[in-house]
């Protein structure tokens, strides 16, 4: 993109009146829309915290380059307006009905309803003007704007806008502060346990639904330890250490490294895939998400962590304060150690077996009352240092697998 620009633009709007004043709500092609805005990031001016312009924030590749992906999936969906000034000299707005009425006396104007024209504005020899790549001022949205450059040849994508007419810098900043101000994380087990709804079976459901077996499965090593949407069930005492989200992701790792596009091909009803011949070896669960093996998947789970339980009873199972086994840091540690104990007992698709887990971890001489948040403290440091600890006292660390 930025497709070429013809001017004018016209857009049927609906005109909103809010005690800010009114602004329109319209959709324009994403193209369109790319090729006739721009922004300015809040930042000092000739270095001096003196002089600041500009409202927006930095921005950020990393968003913007899973956005280019997104918009090109086949359920890629942006259903909240991107919101933009004009200038009232790039704007001409005429009733919607007026063509009609002058046609026809009897017909009635819609005092709500406009069509928006929108052109650039003056001589290019003079300052005022205003050319047509700088017609509308992103106030919020940069990112999906900047995500929907990537947007493939012939894919369509219209977006909703909503345009302010002549706003001012302050009007700007406080529409721009008040609608990411108001903005809440969503919560990433909710995101989760929202794949239950997905018609088509990507890694995020599949992973979700083998962790849903294991956290109702009575005599499992994960029975109620899940804490199904982020929050613990009162009902269920302390017993609920780890969120839905900590535990699907590392699942979702070892099926893919992208697991919007996997899913995309279940959305297009694409279930074979083509795979390198070793690349299970990094994505060991791979195998049974292409041949629909939940079992498969489940039993390896339940036997690795059931060797867990049976290694560390009483920090498994009673979750004594500070312990951090089975809680984020315990878990992801011993979720990274799974594929080097995957790969020493098993070729590809093959279930992980019991005895093997217990050989395993029957080696290993970490103690109770080691496993706390002074020897291994909370965070990315905390899993690395587990995990090189259990890959040395089985004498793996060396190890290329």
């Amino acid at each position: 993109m930025p497709s070429k620009i013809t001017l004018p633009i016209v857009v049927p709007v609906s005109k909103v009146t809010q005690p800010i004043g009114d602004f329109y709500v319209g959709r324009m092609d994403a193209r369109t829309l790319v090729s006739i805005s721009y922004t300015e990031i809040r930042a000092f001016l000739d270095g001096s915290q003196d002089k600041i312009a500009g409202i927006q924030r930095e921005r950020s590749k990393k968003r913007i380059n899973e956005i280019r992906k997104y918009v090109n999936l086949d359920y890629a969906t942006f259903p909240t307006s991107i919101i933009i000034a004009v200038a009232p000299e790039c704007v001409n707005l005429a009733p919607f009905g007026k063509a009609a009425v002058q046609a026809n006396e009897n017909a009635e104007i819609n005092e709500t309803v406009f069509a928006l024209e929108l052109t650039s504005y003056g001589d290019p020899d003079y300052e005022d003007h205003i050319p047509a790549e700088k017609i509308a001022f992103i106030i919020d949205g940069q990112h999906r704007l900047a995500g929907l450059e990537g947007l493939e040849a012939g894919r369509e994508f219209d977006v909703n806008i909503s345009v302010f007419v002549g706003a001012s810098e302050a009007d700007k900043a406080e529409i721009f502060a008040r609608v990411n101000q108001a903005q809440t994380k969503v919560n990433q087990s909710l995101v989760v346990d929202l794949a239950s709804y997905y018609e088509e079976r990507g890694p995020v459901k599949f992973a979700h639904e083998v962790v849903l077996a294991m956290n109702r499965d009575k005599e499992g090593p994960l029975h109620d330890k899940v804490k199904r949407l982020g929050k613990a069930d009162p009902r269920k005492g302390r017993v609920q250490t780890l969120s839905q989200a900590t535990v699907v992701r590392p699942i979702v790792d070892y099926i893919t490294s992208d697991p919007e596009a996997e899913r995309n091909k279940r959305y297009k009803g694409i279930f074979s895939s083509r795979r390198n011949r070793d690349e299970w070896r990094e994505f060991i669960l791979q195998p049974f998400y292409d041949e629909e093996d939940d079992s498969g998947m489940f039993l390896c789970l339940t036997n690795y962590f059931d060797a867990v339980m049976a290694r560390w009873p009483a920090s498994w199972n009673d979750a004594p304060p500070g312990n951090i086994l089975n809680r984020t840091t315990g878990y992801a540690a011993l979720m990274q150690f799974l594929r080097p104990v995957y790969l020493h007992h098993c070729e590809k698709g093959e279930i992980l077996n019991r005895d093997d887990c217990d050989k395993v971890f029957s080696t290993i001489g970490i103690r109770d009352n080691e496993l706390n948040k002074d020897e291994f403290v909370p965070g990315g440091s905390g899993i690395s240092s587990l995990y090189k600890r259990l890959m040395s006292e089985v004498g793996w660390l060396n190890d290329n697998t």
